[in-house]
């Protein structure tokens, strides 16, 4: 049984070379309502997201990024949006998760790249990370899950076959 929800899905892949083209508004803003129309634990709704997409708050996190990590964690995106929540829950992780696939989903539907990018929490609890974000508008206490980096791709990369073992009936 194929339906174009699940085609979308199947063809989805992780983007890691985008190019300058800039993400409109209204495409960021469908990519994010579906991010919080993700489930949540007890529908408590305990995660936010940030989208980052003024090119110099983008820059600083790139260049955060390469000193940190010794690599852009960032692939040259034009946007990126951190999903967080309260680091002491439990749930934050699953909820984050949640919100970051429906986000994956939405762009591919979109004709946009993404990638799920785990560095940002370690990038932005460096000493230099503090500061920005603060500047972001963010608490020091704020877990970053992950972060979803959209844009549009510089070449398509083929999906790869998934193990045959992966899924069981009983």
């Amino acid at each position: 049984m194929e339906n174009k929800v699940i085609k979308t899905i199947k063809e989805r892949t992780s983007t890691r070379a985008f190019t300058e083209q800039k993400v409109s508004l209204k495409k960021l803003e469908a990519v994010l309502q579906a991010g919080s129309a993700a489930p949540s634990a007890m529908n408590r709704q305990i995660c936010s997201l940030l989208a980052v997409r003024k090119k110099s708050l983008v820059n600083q996190l790139r260049e955060l990024s390469q000193e940190v990590t010794n690599r852009d964690c960032y692939y040259g995106s034009s946007v990126v949006i951190l999903v967080y929540g309260p680091r002491e829950d439990k749930f934050t992780p699953v909820d984050s998760a949640c919100m970051l696939e429906n986000m994956f989903i939405a762009a591919q539907s979109l004709g946009l790249g993404s990638c799920w990018v785990n560095q940002s929490d370690d990038i932005l609890n460096s000493p230099k990370g503090l500061k920005l974000k603060k500047k972001l508008g963010l608490k020091e206490e704020d877990y970053i899950v992950g972060t979803c980096i959209l844009g549009y791709k510089e070449k398509e990369s083929p999906v790869k076959p998934r193990r045959e073992d992966m899924i069981k009936i009983l």
